[in-house]
């Protein structure tokens, strides 16, 4: 018996033995636990009376009435067999493996987090800080008023430079005989009180930044758009004007509360994250350690 003992003791100094030894005591607890059979975890399905009613309320929702006993039974058979392929998916990963699924519990989660509580209301100076700090979404923005000649490529082609050089040369002959000089375009000829994005719209984003460094008062050009050459003549700038808290209040309001809302919700994602070692492997494309 000794002999025996010592020939055990020897071998469990064995890594293999080790690891088998390991596994045993696993295997032995997860029968205990589980009454022998891991196939019986989670093998129990309570239908609640609250599940019951819901499953009436839905039938009657869509019928009109209420079911009698067997389209009652039949409803509960079908919320059976859901519940029981819900809990086979998740025995076999398939909500780790499912890119869809996966989509689907991360937009349920954010709902979770998203309805985590009313933010209080903002107060007045808090709206008016917000205002401060964004003046230019809520303001006037800067205008110009211009005039101009514009200058078909399309109907032009290849002789558009000319073409634009012939028309610079009567407008200095004649600088306000501008009326019908050129080519029709879709706004005008007189362009009164335009904006940044009214003139990045309407001609291009060349167009107005060109527009913004054109001499007042006198024809200048040509700017060139998508469209064709543009000679200009600015008329007026009107500078911007900041707006006044109780001019936009409302629009304040619901900035400042979403803002709030977003940055709770990053706040609770971070609280999240943290409960994870977050760690990079090696390979190509992954975070540049930092």
């Amino acid at each position: 018996m000794t002999r025996l003992w010592g020939r055990l003791r020897t071998g469990l100094r064995e890594p293999l033995a080790r690891f088998l030894l390991l596994g045993l005591a696993i295997f032995a607890a997860d029968r205990l636990l589980t009454g022998g059979d891991a196939a019986s975890r989670g093998s129990r399905i309570v239908v609640t009376a609250s599940q019951q009613d819901a499953l009436r309320a839905a039938f009657l929702a869509e019928h009109g009435r209420a079911p009698d006993a067997a389209e009652l039974r039949a409803r509960l058979d079908r919320w059976l067999d859901e519940e029981v392929l819900y809990r086979e998916a998740l025995a076999l990963g398939l909500d780790r493996r499912d890119a869809i699924v996966r989509r689907q519990l991360t937009q349920k989660m954010r709902f979770l987090i998203e309805d985590g509580g009313v933010p209080p209301e903002p107060a007045p100076a808090e709206l008016q800080a917000w205002l401060d700090r964004y003046p230019e979404r809520y303001g006037k923005p800067r205008t110009v008023s211009f005039d101009q000649v514009f200058l078909s490529r399309g109907r032009h082609g290849a002789g558009l430079a000319q073409a634009a050089a012939q028309a610079a040369v009567r407008l200095g002959q004649a600088p306000d005989d501008f009326v019908g000089l050129g080519d029709p375009f879709l706004v005008g000829q007189v362009v009164s009180q335009a904006d940044a994005g009214q003139l990045r719209r309407d001609f291009g984003a060349d167009f107005a930044a060109a527009l913004e460094q054109a001499p007042d008062g006198r024809w200048s050009g040509p700017l060139a758009s998508s469209f064709g050459l543009h000679l200009v003549r600015v008329t007026a700038r009107g500078a911007f004007r900041p707006a006044r808290l109780e001019e936009v209040l409302e629009r304040v309001r619901q900035d400042y509360r979403l803002a709030q809302r977003e940055r709770r919700n990053r706040a609770a994602l971070d609280r999240l994250r943290a409960r994870y070692r977050i760690e990079f492997g090696s390979g190509a494309g992954g975070p540049e350690a930092g």
